[in-house]
């Protein structure tokens, strides 16, 4: 495991989301690993990790999953604003 990467556990702890809802996010396609370890195991970038803190930034505002998943597809929103809301 690189340095780059986060365990799904990792994911969790750092941004306060249930490792169940993670796997759920997976499920559902909203939010893909990167990478898997030999194991199985599912493996986060920094990307990733980003797209998340979107995910959370999109629900606290009060879209719908579904909402969200269409929002990131079409990249109707530009990423330097949506930067500027998560780090706000």
């Amino acid at each position: 495991m690189s340095g780059d990467t986060l365990t799904i556990g990792q994911l969790a702890k750092r941004t306060g989301v249930t490792i169940r809802t993670l796997r759920y996010y997976d499920k559902i396609g909203l939010l893909l690993p990167s990478d898997y370890t030999e194991g199985g195991h599912r493996l986060y970038s920094l990307d990733d990790l980003l797209r998340l803190q979107k995910i959370q930034s999109f629900i606290f505002i009060g879209f719908s999953l579904k909402d969200i998943a269409d929002l990131l597809e079409s990249n109707c929103i530009e990423e330097q604003q949506l930067s500027h809301s998560i780090a706000f």
